[in-house]
């Protein structure tokens, strides 16, 4: 795919990008071709417990958060050898940061947004991120399945009800998410399962999510 092309993906994924964030994908992650800058695209969602509810905070005022099940993203890789730099933007709807170390068989990814959120509390900003431990093993050159572990410190939107408010600032509900996942990835294209439990709560979530990822030096 040539770079326009590329771009053109990236961008519209951009555009359609939801108010939330979450753990990013691990075969993507694992996918960014060596020495190389990269455009991965993904989609796909969670189904189980959400934190979407309507929070009074006074006789005048109340908010609507939601945690959208549908998510999509996107991101720009740039890898050497083994480490590897990246920025994506989706459900989040900020730019997020992508930073970690990349080998056949074991990766280490870090991700936070580079700004701060507001929180339901207006004097609280927050940032979500989290880090991810894989370990993949190579079946053929282009075949590679892989597990991974991974700490999420994850966000979601909420706004003033109309109903109250002509308003439209929103804030952020956060919370963290400790969970695993295994993926299989053929030349690029990957299939992603991953099970998330919400730190302090007994909600869970099960995510699946489809990616491909394209090297911007080939036509």
């Amino acid at each position: 795919m040539n770079r326009l092309a590329c771009l053109f993906v990236l961008f519209v994924t951009m555009m359609l990008a939801g108010c939330s964030s979450h753990a990013p994908s691990a075969a993507r992650f694992m996918s960014a071709k060596p020495n190389s800058i990269s455009i991965g695209v993904g989609g796909g969602g969670f189904w189980g417990d959400d934190n979407s509810h309507r929070e009074e905070k006074s006789a005048q005022e109340a908010y609507r958060y939601k945690e959208p099940h549908f998510l999509l993203d996107g991101v720009l890789f740039f890898r050497n050898d083994h480490f590897l730099f990246g920025l994506s933007l989706g459900e989040h709807s900020l730019v997020r940061l992508n930073l970690g170390f990349v080998s056949d068989y074991f990766g280490v990814q870090g991700w936070g947004d580079i700004i701060v959120l507001n929180d339901d509390s207006s004097t609280n900003w927050k940032r979500p991120f989290g880090i991810m431990i894989i370990e993949q093993l190579p079946i053929t050159s282009k075949l590679k399945v892989g597990v991974n572990q991974f700490f999420a410190y994850n966000s979601y939107s909420g706004v003033l009800d109309e109903c109250c408010s002509i308003n439209l600032d929103y804030y952020m509900k956060f919370y963290g998410e400790l969970g695993a996942g295994a993926y299989v990835s053929y030349d690029g294209y990957s299939l992603e399962f991953r099970y998330g439990n919400e730190l302090g709560s007994d909600n869970q979530r099960f995510y699946l999510d489809f990616s491909v990822v394209f090297d911007t030096q080939s036509h």
